[in-house]
C-alpha cells in the first residue's frame, strides 16, 4: 500500500508540471554554480602550485649573505584548499591566502579576493553552497507547499482517508515524494563528492561522506516541515505565505540579525589599528631593558666582561632573544584577537538552534575547511614554521660568525638547511569538537520535524472523524 501511495505522489507531482521546471532551474543552477566554482579552483590550484615552487627556487637562489639578511629577505607561503571549498568557498574571501614570514614581524594574510571587488560584484556571486544552503527549500516551499492543504482545498483528501489509505502512509509518501523530486538537484554534489573521495590526491572519504548525509539531513528535515505545516493549514494559500515567511526568517533574518550581534557582543580593532597596537607594544623600553638583563646574565654566566670574549657571536644570540621576547608579545596580542573571532564564530554557531539554515553553514565550512576555525589553524602552523627558520638563521649567525675573519656570510647550504613549508589541513575528526553545536542542532531540527509530522499525523486522524 505504501508503494503505491508513493508512486500516485511521484506521478502527480510530475503531471502537475511546475516540480520539473522548478527542479530543472535549480539543477542548471547549481550545474552552473558548480562549473565555474571548479574551474576556478582548478585556476588557483595552478597558480598556487607554480607560486610555490617559485618562492622555493627565490628562497634557494638568494646567494651569499648573511642570516639575519635572509630573516629578513623572508618567505611566502600560500594555504592550499581542500576541494570542498570549490563548493562551499565560506569566508575564502575575506581571510587571504598568502603570509609573508620574515624576521621581528608576525603578518596577517594577505590578498584577499573581496578587496580587488566592487559592490556589485558581491551581489552576483554565485556558489553551490548558496543553491544548496538557501535557493533548495525554496525550491521545496515551492513544490510542496499544496501537499495536503491543495488536496483539502479540492475535497480529495477525505476521500483518500475514507477509501482506507493509511495516514501515516501518506504523510510518508508525500515526504517521499519531495525529497526525490528536491534530491535530484543533489546529482551534481554526490557526483564531486564521490570524484573527491576516490581522487588519490585528495583523499577526505571522511569530509565528503559527512558533506552529504549532512546536506541530506538538511533536505528531509525541509521536506517533512513543509509537509507537515500544509497539513495544518486549510488552503495552499495561506500555506505558501507562512512557508515563504518562514524560509525568509530562517535563511535571511535570524542570519543577518546573528552575525550583526555577534561582531557587537565581541567587537575585533580594525586591521589598522592592530598593527599599530603591535608596533607599539613590541619595540618598548622594557624590551630594550630584558635584552640588557639578558645581556649582563650571559656576560656573568660565562665569567667574561665584553660581548667579544663569548665563545659565539652576540650579535645571534641577541636577535634570537629579541625574537623570543616579541613571540610572547604575539602570543597575547594575535591570542586575543583569535579569542574574539572564536567567541564570535561560537555565538553564530548558538544560534543554529533558531535556523536550520546556520546549523548547515557551519557544518558545510567546517567540512570544507573554509571557515575561521581552519584560517586560524593554517596561521599557527605557517607561525611555528616562522619561528624554527628564524631559530635556524640566527643559531648559525651565534655559532659560526666569530669564526670568520670578515662580515660572516651563509650560503645555498643554510638555505637548504630550512625545509619548504608544506602544510596539511587536519583531520575533520580532530576538528569535530569545534563543531558540535550545529551538528546537535542540525539533528535536533531533524527530530523536530519528526515531532511536527506526528503532530500532523494526529491532525489527519482527525480528519476522518470530521
Amino acid at each position: 500500500m505504501l508503494m503505491i501511495t508513493m508512486k500516485k505522489e511521484w506521478l502527480d507531482s510530475w503531471r502537475q508540471g511546475h516540480a520539473l521546471w522548478i527542479s530543472l532551474i535549480a539543477l542548471m543552477l547549481l550545474l552552473i554554480a558548480c562549473v565555474t566554482s571548479w574551474q576556478s579552483f582548478q585556476v588557483q590550484s595552478a597558480t598556487k602550485s607554480a607560486v610555490a615552487q617559485s618562492e622555493r627556487d627565490r628562497w634557494l637562489e638568494q646567494g651569499e649573505k648573511g642570516p639575519h639578511s635572509a630573516a629578513h629577505y623572508g618567505v611566502y607561503v600560500l594555504k592550499p584548499e581542500l576541494p570542498l571549498a570549490m563548493v562551499d568557498p565560506g569566508l575564502r574571501d575575506f581571510q587571504g591566502n598568502v603570509l609573508r614570514l620574515e624576521a621581528h614581524k608576525r603578518n596577517d594574510t594577505l590578498f584577499r579576493p573581496i578587496q580587488d571587488t566592487i559592490p556589485m560584484q558581491r551581489f552576483g556571486s554565485l556558489s553551490p553552497s548558496f543553491v544548496l544552503q538557501i535557493l533548495l527549500p525554496l525550491l521545496i516551499i515551492l513544490v510542496g507547499y499544496p501537499a495536503f492543504s491543495g488536496e483539502r482545498e479540492q475535497g480529495t483528501l477525505k476521500q483518500l482517508l475514507a477509501s482506507g489509505c493509511s495516514s501515516i502512509h501518506l504523510f510518508i509518501a508525500k515526504s517521499a515524494a519531495l525529497f526525490s523530486v528536491a534530491a535530484i538537484v543533489l546529482i551534481p554534489l554526490f557526483a564531486f563528492l564521490l570524484y573527491s573521495s576516490i581522487s588519490e590526491q585528495h583523499a577526505q572519504v571522511l569530509r565528503s561522506a559527512l558533506y552529504a548525509l549532512s546536506y541530506l539531513v538538511y533536505l528531509s528535515t525541509w521536506c517533512v516541515m513543509v509537509v507537515a505545516i500544509s497539513c495544518w493549514l486549510s488552503t495552499a494559500r495561506r500555506t505558501l505565505i507562512v512557508l515563504l515567511a518562514l524560509w525568509a526568517i530562517s535563511c535571511l533574518l535570524i542570519p543577518k540579525i546573528a552575525m550583526t550581534h555577534a561582531s557587537n557582543q565581541y567587537p575585533i580593532e580594525s586591521g589598522q589599528a592592530f598593527q599599530s597596537k603591535l608596533e607599539s607594544e613590541v619595540y618598548t623600553p622594557e624590551r630594550q631593558q630584558a635584552i640588557a638583563q639578558f645581556k649582563q646574565e650571559t656576560l656573568t654566566t660565562y665569567g667574561v666582561s665584553s660581548t667579544d670574549d663569548l665563545p659565539f657571536d652576540w650579535s645571534g644570540a641577541q636577535l634570537q632573544f629579541g625574537e623570543q621576547y616579541s613571540d610572547k608579545v604575539f602570543d597575547r596580542l594575535f591570542g586575543a584577537r583569535s579569542e574574539q573571532l572564536n567567541a564570535q564564530f561560537q555565538y553564530y554557531q548558538s544560534t543554529a538552534l533558531l535556523s536550520p539554515f546556520i546549523a548547515i553553514q557551519t557544518i558545510s565550512m567546517g567540512l570544507a575547511g573554509s571557515d575561521h576555525t581552519h584560517h586560524h589553524n593554517f596561521e599557527v602552523a605557517a607561525e611555528k614554521y616562522r619561528r624554527v627558520m628564524q631559530q635556524t638563521l640566527n643559531f648559525n649567525q651565534r655559532d659560526h660568525a666569530h669564526k670568520a675573519t670578515s662580515h660572516y656570510v651563509a650560503d645555498k647550504q643554510l638555505w637548504q638547511a630550512i625545509p619548504e613549508f608544506v602544510y596539511q589541513p587536519p583531520s575533520f575528526s580532530l576538528m569535530s569538537g569545534h563543531y558540535l553545536v550545529a551538528l546537535c542542532a542540525l539533528i535536533g531540527w531533524l527530530l523536530f520535524s519528526g515531532i511536527l509530522g506526528s503532530y500532523s499525523l494526529y491532525l489527519l486522524r482527525k480528519e476522518v472523524q470530521r
